[in-house]
């Protein structure tokens, strides 16, 4: 054989060689959760789990014969939880209307559009909704300091942003969200 066709075997029989290449796998980096992020999320995730199971359990069996027993604390959580479930379609529908938005303390706040200022029932509406949410916001909030350690040493400050967060992240874009200076702006599409 001559050179020459030695060195277009090789080249052809190399060529596949040369052009595969090992790819390193993508890599998206994504805002790391702290561990006391992941504990208060465990934590509320627990409480809204615990709010599937009980109800369950009471749609089983009737109140007399019912094996879950929940005190009064839990019961007011739960509620809350379950409230808020209730209400999420509303609020949603409130957040695009903007007249609502989420605050960086983990609670919604009212955005005094034109609607709300001069239409009485709009307005007590919002007003109703807003205050159910926030007062069952609380509520979630205490039980998650009560019982996450963690939580409670980090104080009721530190849970506040990290709900938060939470309220911003789960918020559809176009959702009127308030920066940590106080200013506000959409959240983007």
């Amino acid at each position: 054989m001559s050179n020459q066709k030695i060195i277009l075997l090789l080249f052809w029989g190399l060529l596949p060689l040369m052009t595969c290449s090992v790819k390193a796998p993508e890599l998206t980096v994504t805002g790391e959760k702290t561990a006391l992020e992941n504990q208060i999320l465990g934590t509320y995730q627990q409480i809204e789990s615990d709010s599937y199971v009980i109800a369950s359990t009471r749609a089983i069996g009737n109140s007399s014969s019912s094996s879950a027993t929940v005190s009064d604390q839990k019961k007011q959580v739960l509620d809350a939880v379950q409230n808020r479930k209730f209400n999420k379609d509303d609020i949603d529908e409130l957040k695009r209307d903007k007249v609502i938005g989420e605050n960086n303390q983990g609670f919604l706040e009212i955005l005094p559009l034109d609607r709300y200022q001069h239409d009485l029932e709009y307005k007590s509406l919002v007003d109703r909704l807003v205050g159910e949410e926030n007062r069952d916001r609380q509520v979630v909030y205490e039980r998650v300091l009560a019982v996450n350690e963690s939580a409670s040493e980090a104080g009721k400050g530190k849970v506040s942003e990290i709900f938060a967060k939470l309220n911003y992240d789960n918020s559809e874009p176009g959702t009127m969200l308030q920066a940590a200076d106080g200013s506000w702006a959409e959240k983007a599409k």
